[in-house]
């Protein structure tokens, strides 16, 4: 077998002592150079974050204009503008029930012009009822702020004979096929509550037929006309106030503020439905921080702004904000919620 010998043994202690002086001036050599790289990219950095941005940033929204989650940047967009210099801009890739936006956004350089918006879905349900989705909702992109959040309320249309959730359970039970619900599309809140809402009350699921639309704004409207009779989303005051519509139950912890006489859904005995609409800004990985602290800041600011903060009143959202830590801790929640919710209910949501 071949050894390998020594130093000592194979150099003269001058030889021995030049070779150390000289692996040492090497090392300190590499560590001035890494020292002076590392200082031109902080340099580098901070000039970035100094100039940016100095064109318009894009909040890719992975639903249809109109709806509840495209109206939340939509609110922010002006003010941010403003606190920026720069136009920031909505950009809806809808499809696959958000996939095709999340996917858009992931994939987009991490230069800061292009950022994603969470939301509810995108980052908490569908990738609980899918495992195979094809991205990771805590991983695969950087929290930047959670911006809002609201409750659902369950919505009927004013023409079913029901005055309560029970009652309506009561309807769907005795007439199977009669009264059947709607949603913004296959896996969505309004999806997946309804499903849930039927599993609870034991109602068979075949009772009551889902509905999808492309957006909960059609679906919506299909729930004002009576071609579908009850709907859990964000809904309408409006339609509430002037009678196209009636609210039994809220979804939040507590009684929401738009309808502060409403029950919540575990006041009415149904616990196993508690849903809010949330929504927030992620960035693709590898943007740097100094860039996702500067938009952290700005939607902060955004958020305090009276007339975004109407808006968002106006669509029952609450103003959310906060560090970027807050939100990555709030994305976690989510999404380990949203696992546990789907296995305990034991329901398989994509044949629904």
């Amino acid at each position: 077998m071949k050894r390998e010998l020594p130093l000592h043994s194979v150099f003269s202690l001058p030889v021995r002592q030049g070779i150390v002086h000289g692996l040492h001036n090497v090392t300190a050599t590499a560590l001035r150079t890494l020292t002076v790289l590392l200082a031109c990219v902080a340099l580098h950095v901070t000039a970035i974050a100094q100039n940016y941005p100095d064109r318009p940033v894009r909040l890719i929204v992975p639903f249809p204009a109109g709806g509840s989650i495209d109206m939340v940047p939509r609110a922010l967009g002006p003010a941010m503008t403003e606190l920026l210099g720069q136009p920031v801009v909505v950009d809806n890739r809808p499809g696959a029930t958000g996939k095709i936006g999340v996917l858009a956004a992931r994939a987009a350089a991490p230069d800061g012009y292009v950022f994603g918006i969470a939301n509810a879905v995108t980052h908490g349900i569908s990738p609980a009822i899918n495992p195979d989705i094809g991205y990771d909702p805590v991983n695969d992109m950087v929290p930047v702020v959670w911006l809002s959040e609201a409750p659902n309320g369950f919505f009927v249309n004013s023409k079913v004979p029901a005055r309560s959730v029970q009652e309506l359970a009561e309807l769907i039970r005795n007439s199977p096929g009669k009264y059947n619900y709607g949603s913004g599309g296959h896996g969505t809140g309004q999806h997946v509550n309804a499903t849930i809402f039927l599993s609870a009350t034991g109602v068979p699921q075949s009772a009551s037929t889902h509905v999808p639309y492309k957006g909960e704004g059609p679906a919506l409207s299909d729930l004002v006309a009576g071609h579908v009779s009850y709907m859990i989303t964000s809904g309408s005051k409006d339609l509430v106030d002037r009678g196209d519509l009636r609210i039994f139950a809220t979804t939040g912890r507590t009684r929401w503020s738009r309808y502060p006489n409403i029950p919540t859904t575990a006041e009415v005995g149904l616990p196993s439905i508690y849903y809010t609409g949330w929504v927030g800004i992620v960035a693709p990985r590898g943007t740097p921080q100094a860039i996702i602290d500067k938009i952290n800041v700005a939607a902060n600011k955004a958020l305090q702004d009276s007339k975004v903060r109407e808006v968002l009143a106006a669509n029952g959202y609450e103003p959310r904000g906060g560090s970027a830590a807050d939100f990555a801790r709030h994305l976690q929640n989510e999404a380990d919620r949203w696992k546990k919710q789907v296995r305990e209910t034991g329901i398989n949501f994509q044949s629904q």
